[in-house]
């Protein structure tokens, strides 16, 4: 087995290393600085592996009526999370400045990415390739 791996920067501050070769796909995530975007969902399940550094993760949960619950968890080396394609969430915080994680794909793509933003208490969402934030109606 040859394995080689592949990066992706997708921000100054946020590095994919993907581990090609292997018989299920892999990445290492690699943060530099927290996330100041836009919180988000994935493409697919995943699980999470805390190897170095750790994170503190902000987990938005979304009602019927469309009220958030915001939710703030440290996840600390050595510990794994299983993450569902449409958890929605961001790293707020680094407090080792720094943060490698192994990244396992649980499913198949099962959605297209969304970034969500919460005004006045009311959850909006924008598909990853679209620029207007709709109401989340559930």
């Amino acid at each position: 087995m040859k394995l080689a791996i592949k990066q992706e920067k997708l921000s100054r501050f946020f590095k994919k290393h993907h581990i090609e070769g292997l018989p299920f796909a892999a990445s290492f995530n690699e943060f530099s600085a927290p996330d100041l975007g836009d919180p988000h969902d994935h493409p697919f399940d995943f699980i999470t592996h805390i190897l170095s550094g750790g994170y503190v993760e902000r987990i938005y949960l979304i009602n019927e009526f469309g009220d958030v619950t915001i939710n703030d968890v440290e996840r600390k080396p050595g510990t794994s999370h299983y993450v569902k394609a449409s958890d929605i969430h961001q790293v707020i915080a680094l407090p080792t400045g720094h943060c490698i994680t192994l990244m396992m794909p649980q499913s198949k793509h099962t959605r297209a990415t969304c970034f969500y933003r919460f005004i006045e208490g009311k959850a909006y969402f924008r598909f990853w390739n679209k620029r207007k934030f709709i109401p989340v109606n559930k």
